[in-house]
């Protein structure tokens, strides 16, 4: 067989027997085994399985699966299989051995993972070796952020924690009757791995700025990886390209041997990455999008345009003390109103543009009500169409076109100091459907809280969102369901 025959028949033997267990809602194939063209990856065939519920006899029958994987038929009969259940960047390279680093979450599981781990996540979601749902239809990332680059896991003050301890922190299950939990283990790095996972920090650093920057969740090539290096570093970056170009050769050509200039040098630069990441950050314009507070009209109802209440003072958490120096606002009284009790000292410039979606003749008809008298509408809705409300309605199409206009006009196109806007649910999902790249149909399941800041950073002409991973988490709950 070739290389490629060997690869996909083992593929297709890891998809058949984890996709056999009951339970298993997702097997997907990731990282140097599928992104190469030879067998070079097979020491480590990153496999993550996602389950409905996750207790011992589930993760037990997942490994009895692939522990029954035979090589008899794939021409590789003299090497050995070595199942790695943890989770974390460890290594077993070692001559003639298989290993299947095999990583099981539940639903729940996924999702912490994608909160704490979302450049992790995000690059898992390139793959298109998938048996099941994908993982970005069961949770996704959407986008990377300013903010991850500080507060994810294996983010640039998580590698040098490890870098320092010269150890790599990885994570197991413990199974107590039917509680699982995560225990948190360090495991030291030979002189060998300590060069590669040094070179892993430095590229994937340098590799999710990329992504981060133009949004595009692709592999980068190492030409590619130097320019940003060159464009984030300037003057500086010259004398790390040259380091970085020499443990990439060595990567390539898998070197058991690395300078002991490896470590300080990798510590080093992310340091100055850091400081080059934050200027470059602190350089962005703040705007915050917030939904209006409560109103007594927040009930289950269609509230659109036809309706204007005011707002539950009582009802808002929030106090704002953000620096706001512009503030838009719809002109709907709940969104005045709401403007004038978080920022007194701006003043406001109303905008039609920001209005709710307007709703026609659906207005205070609940979605029962709706589905009854317009069931055309709903049908439309579950074939993957954006049909108008009743009686001259508007679509999710029209919302986001005005709400482009706007960010057109008043926030890209000039340069802004700390801006606030605020607007209403269907406009704020359109904002962040778009900015996370999620799929329009599925819009409708964000949930925006009410009175609370939504932060993007602006720089360059681009809107990049920079919520905390626990808020992204709570706009997508609706997304983390098995359709």
């Amino acid at each position: 067989m070739t290389d490629h025959e060997v690869k996909e028949h083992l593929t297709q033997l890891i998809f058949e027997r984890l996709s056999s267990v009951a339970g298993v809602l997702s097997v997907t194939l990731v990282g140097s085994f599928v992104d190469r063209e030879d067998l070079s990856g097979i020491s480590d065939i990153d496999t993550i399985v996602v389950c409905d519920r996750l207790n011992k006899k589930v993760f037990d029958h997942c490994l009895a699966a692939v522990h029954g994987i035979s090589f008899k038929e794939l021409d590789i009969n003299n090497f050995q299989l070595k199942i790695n259940s943890s989770f974390g960047p460890l290594k077993f390279d070692q001559p003639n051995l298989v290993v299947l680093h095999l990583m099981i979450y539940d639903l729940e599981g996924h999702k912490r993972h994608v909160t704490a781990s979302p450049f992790t996540c995000f690059d898992w979601e390139r793959s298109k070796h998938i048996r099941g749902k994908s993982l970005k239809e069961l949770f996704p990332v959407g986008k990377l952020q300013p903010r991850d680059f500080l507060e994810a896991r294996r983010g640039m003050e998580n590698y040098l924690e490890d870098l320092k301890l010269g150890s790599i922190s990885i994570r197991e299950y413990t199974f107590e009757e039917d509680i699982v939990s995560e225990q948190e283990k360090t495991h030291p790095l030979d002189a060998r791995h300590q060069g590669e996972y040094a070179f892993h920090i430095v590229r994937n650093l340098v590799l999710n700025e990329i992504k981060l920057k133009y949004s595009l969740n692709r592999l980068y090539s190492i030409s590619e990886l130097q320019d940003e290096i060159q464009e984030l570093l300037g003057d500086l970056g010259e004398q790390y390209i040259i380091k970085f170009k020499q443990l990439a050769d060595l990567k390539e050509q898998r070197s058991t041997e690395f300078p002991d200039w490896t470590l300080e040098w990798a510590q080093e630069f992310i340091k100055v990455f850091q400081h080059a990441f934050s200027h470059k950050w602190q350089s962005a314009s703040t705007v915050y999008f917030l939904r209006h507070a409560q109103t007594s009209l927040n009930d289950g109802t269609f509230l659109g345009q036809g309706r204007n209440p005011g707002i539950i003072k009582d009802s808002v958490e929030f106090h704002s003390d953000l620096p706001v120096k512009n503030l838009y606002t719809s002109p709907a009284q709940r969104c005045l109103e709401t403007a004038g009790f978080l920022f007194p000292e701006a003043q406001s410039i109303p905008d039609d543009r920001l209005l709710e979606l307007n709703y026609g003749s659906a207005e205070g008809l609940t979605y029962s009500q709706l589905r009854e008298r317009h069931p055309g509408i709903i049908r439309a809705w579950s074939n993957g169409y954006d049909p108008h409300f009743p009686a001259g309605g508007e679509n999710t199409a029209g919302v986001l076109g005005r709400l482009q206009s706007f960010l057109s006009e008043n926030i890209l196109e000039k340069p802004v100091s700390t801006t606030a806007v605020v607007s209403h649910n269907v406009v704020l999902r359109c904002l962040l459907g778009e900015a996370f790249a999620i799929p329009q149909r599925l819009w409708h399941e964000l949930v925006i809280p009410h009175a609370k800041p939504l932060e993007f950073k602006m720089l360059n002409g681009r809107l990049y969102p920079n919520l905390p991973r626990t808020l992204v988490s709570e706009i997508f709950v609706g997304l983390s369901v098995v359709r």
